[in-house]
C-alpha cells in the first residue's frame, strides 16, 4: 500500500518528474528549469517517502530513470543540464554495456520496482514499450513525446511536457495493475527464501533458485578473483562433434527419418546458430521441420472435428527437457553429474507443492530455465554441447515416437510442436495407438500426458485453436 509510480523527462533546459500514488489519487509533478526550480521540495519528499518505506515503481527505471534521479540526489540540488547529459549517456552505452550506469539496488536511495525487467521486455524476442503496453491496454489515448530530444523548451512547452509526463505515469499504474500477481509472487519467494527477487524476470528465479540449490550441494557455479571479481564458470567448445550428442540407440525405419539421423550424425559445428536451417523430413505426407527451439510440423489451413469415426488425441512429454537431462545424465561439463542429481532433486520437490503455489511456479522456472540458458554464453549454464543433446535428442525421440503411431491404421498427423504430437486416429485403434505410446515410453523413460480435442481451427503451427473433448 506504500507504492509509487513515477517517470522522468530530460530535455536539455527541463527536468521533470511525476508521481502518482499507485493506490490512490494522490499525484504530484516536480519541474527543474530556469522557469520553476523544485529539486528542494522533489528531496524533502524523497526523504519523506524513505521514512514511510515506499517503494518506486516505474517503466525501464532501474536502467534509466532512476540512475538519472540518483544523479540529483547526490548532487543535492536540481541541473537540467547535468540530468540530461547523464540521459544520453546512458542512451550511448546500450550497444556496448547496457549496465554500465546501473545503480546496485542496495545503493538505491529507495527500493525501486521495474515492470520492463519482471516482465522480461529487456529480452530482444519480448521488447514491447509502454505505447504498445497502452494500445493493448485500451487507453483512450496514446501520447508520443511531444518535442523532439535535445530541443531547449519554452515556458510553455514544459506545461506541455508535464502533463505528457503524467499520462505516462498513469499508464504505467494501470500497467502495474495487470502485474499486481506477478509482483505478490515475488514478494512471497523474497520473504521465504531471503533473497530479493523483485525484479527478477521468471526465467531469472528459476535459475537462481537452481544456482542456490547446486551451490548448497558444493558444486561452485562461479569463479572469484581480485582482479576480475565473480565471474560465472563454463565451458566453452572450439567444437562440437553431434554424433558426440546423439543417444546411441536412436534408430528409425522410415528413410527421411534415418536420412536426417545420419546427417545430425556427420556434422561438427562451432556455434550453434543456424544448425537447423532447412532441415525437414517428409513422412506420410506430412513434413517434421528440425530447429534449435525444438521440432515442430502442422497441417494448414484445416478444420478438422471430432466425430463417431474421428478422434483427435494429443500427446506431450511431461516436463520433456528436464526429463531428458535427467534420465539420460545430460550435465553442462562444468557442473559435473552432481547437477543432474539436483534436477531430478528439484522435480521431484515440484510435486509436493500444489499448483498455483509460489514453491510450484518458482521450481517450475528453474526446471525449464536451465535449458534456454545453457546456449547463453553469460550463465553458469553454458555448455553449447548441453544444448544439442537436448534439443536433438528431444526432436529425434518425438520422430521416433511418431514413427510408431503413423504404422498404427487410420492414424493421420495434425501437429508437431516441440514436447508433443497430435493426430486423428479412428476409434476402433485408439488402444493400438496408446500401445505404440507405452512402448516408447518404456525405451525412452519419458512419460506421455494425453488430452482429446473436439475440434482444432489451424491456420499453421503458430497459429490454431483447440477445443477440449470435455469443454
Amino acid at each position: 500500500m506504500n507504492d509509487w509510480v513515477w517517470d522522468i523527462e530530460c530535455f536539455p533546459n527541463v527536468f521533470t518528474l511525476a508521481l502518482e500514488h499507485a493506490d490512490g489519487p494522490i499525484r504530484l509533478v516536480y519541474e527543474v528549469s530556469p522557469y520553476r526550480d523544485d529539486s528542494a521540495q522533489l528531496l524533502d519528499w524523497l526523504y519523506y517517502l524513505k521514512s514511510r518505506g515506499a517503494r518506486l515503481v516505474g517503466f525501464n527505471n532501474a536502467n534509466f530513470d532512476y540512475p538519472i534521479l540518483h544523479t540529483l540526489i547526490r548532487m543535492g540540488k536540481g541541473d537540467p543540464a547535468t540530468l540530461y547529459a547523464k540521459a544520453q549517456a546512458i542512451i550511448d552505452s546500450q550497444e556496448f554495456n547496457r549496465f554500465e550506469h546501473r545503480v546496485k539496488p542496495s545503493d538505491c536511495f529507495l527500493p525501486q520496482i521495474d515492470l520492463y525487467l519482471i516482465c522480461h521486455f529487456d529480452n530482444k524476442a519480448r521488447a514491447t514499450g509502454l505505447k504498445a503496453l497502452e494500445f493493448n491496454m485500451r487507453a483512450d489515448s496514446i501520447e508520443d513525446l511531444p518535442f523532439p530530444v535535445g530541443t531547449v523548451l519554452t515556458r510553455e512547452q514544459v506545461e506541455v511536457l508535464k502533463k505528457y509526463n503524467a499520462h505516462d505515469v498513469a499508464m504505467t499504474k494501470r500497467f502495474y495493475h495487470h502485474c499486481k500477481d506477478a509482483l505478490a509472487f515475488r514478494e512471497e519467494l523474497t520473504k521465504k527464501y531471503n533473497h530479493d527477487f523483485t525484479n527478477y524476470n521468471d526465467t531469472k528465479i528459476g535459475k537462481k533458485f537452481f544456482e542456490t540449490e547446486l551451490e548448497k550441494a558444493g558444486v561452485s557455479c562461479y569463479d572469484y578473483s581480485p582482479r576480475t571479481g565473480r565471474t560465472p564458470r563454463q565451458t566453452k567448445r572450439d567444437v562440437i562433434h553431434l554424433k558426440d550428442a546423439i543417444l546411441p540407440w536412436i534408430q528409425f525405419e522410415q528413410p527421411e527419418f534415418q536420412r536426417v539421423l545420419e546427417w545430425f550424425k556427420e556434422q561438427s559445428i562451432t556455434e550453434t546458430k543456424g544448425v537447423f536451417k532447412d532441415i525437414t523430413a517428409k513422412v506420410n505426407g506430412f513434413e517434421f521441420v528440425f530447429g534449435l527451439g525444438g521440432i515442430h510440423g502442422s497441417v494448414e489451413s484445416e478444420v478438422i472435428e471430432s466425430s463417431p469415426d474421428l478422434v483427435i488425441e494429443s500427446v506431450d512429454v511431461s516436463s520433456m527437457y528436464p526429463n531428458l537431462a535427467i534420465k539420460n545424465r545430460f550435465y553442462p561439463e562444468h557442473l559435473g553429474e552432481k547437477f543432474v542429481d539436483i534436477y531430478q532433486s528439484l522435480y521431484e520437490q515440484r510435486k509436493q507443492y500444489p499448483k498455483g503455489s509460489a514453491e510450484n511456479a518458482m521450481l517450475k522456472l528453474a526446471l525449464n530455465g536451465v535449458y534456454g540458458d545453457s546456449g547463453n554464453p553469460y550463465s553458469v549454464f553454458y555448455d553449447p554441447l548441453y544444448t544439442m543433446r537436448t534439443t536433438i535428442n528431444g526432436q529425434l525421440l518425438l520422430c521416433m515416437l511418431a514413427e510408431g503411431l503413423m504404422k498404427v491404421p487410420t492414424v493421420r498427423m495434425v501437429m508437431a510442436n516441440t514436447d508433443g504430437l497430435e493426430y486423428t486416429i479412428h476409434p476402433d485403434h485408439v488402444e493400438q495407438a496408446r500401445d505404440v505410446c507405452s512402448r516408447w515410453e518404456r525405451t525412452t523413460q519419458l512419460t506421455l500426458e494425453y488430452a482429446r480435442y473436439k475440434k482444432m481451427c489451424i491456420k499453421d503451427c503458430n497459429n490454431y485453436m483447440a477445443v477440449y473433448e470435455d469443454e
